[in-house]
């Protein structure tokens, strides 16, 4: 190191007299700056024992970086559900774009997959087809099937339900691999006369949690018996 670098380094370090000599000129600068004196660890000398003072220092520091942190994780939920929404308002006019029921089921599986990270999805509609002709698809499960009481509450209340399905639920849904969905989400659809699951399962268990909040998701369902009413039977 150069003499002058030396020297610039020495220009430029702060002393603990310098630090001193700012304070005693500047005293109003803890109570403009009072975050800097939360973080500040000041011991209050008390002999053996805690002062209450320095208790209740380290208290409001704990709870300020409690709320700091929650802050974080808020601000966290809010960026996800806004990129949540986006990719739903996305996938809503990709839907809406599909001309016939096996577009719309094909769009509606490839996107959960892929943007949504789901394993598996899967719809059933207690309803008959409005149209007669060769792409009637497995989607249709009939007005008459008697698999739909499996699922008549939660048609009935229109709510999501996600968690753990029961075993009849599974199979019906899944088929004979369903034992590996070990958590989902289950949307009601629903139109004049007729009703109908949309279901994504995920592999993990942690995944699709009971009472977490779908309400994204729910719009997703009411979204999708909108586009599906054309082509489902009423009354």
């Amino acid at each position: 190191m150069s003499v002058q670098e030396e020297e610039n380094l020495e220009s430029n370090t702060i002393t603990d007299d310098m630090v001193s000599d700012y304070l005693w000129k500047n005293q109003d600068f803890f109570n403009e700056h009072p975050d800097i004196l939360i973080e500040l660890n000041i011991p209050h000398e008390s002999g053996g024992a805690v002062s209450l003072v320095e208790r209740q220092v380290t208290v409001l520091r704990e709870q300020n970086e409690q709320a700091r942190k929650r802050l974080h994780e808020l601000i966290e939920i809010a960026r996800q559900n806004e990129e949540l929404a986006r990719r739903m308002h996305k996938l809503a006019l990709t839907l809406m774009d599909a001309d016939e029921p096996k577009d719309i089921f094909n769009t509606l599986y490839e996107n959960l997959k892929k943007n949504f990270h789901a394993d598996r999805v899967v719809v059933r509609l207690f309803a008959n087809p409005s149209f007669i002709d060769t792409f009637a698809t497995d989607e249709f499960a009939g007005k008459e099937v008697t698999e739909q009481s499996l699922f008549r509450s939660i048609i009935d209340k229109r709510l999501p339900l996600s968690g753990r399905m029961k075993r009849q639920q599974q199979v019906f849904l899944f088929g004979d691999d369903g034992d590996q969905i070990a958590s989902s989400v289950m949307l009601p659809l629903h139109g004049d006369g007729w009703g109908g699951i949309l279901s994504i399962g995920s592999f993990d268990a942690e995944r699709f949690q009971p009472g977490m909040g779908v309400e994204l998701l729910a719009n997703l369902g009411e979204i999708l018996s909108f586009i599906l009413k054309p082509w489902v039977e009423q009354g």
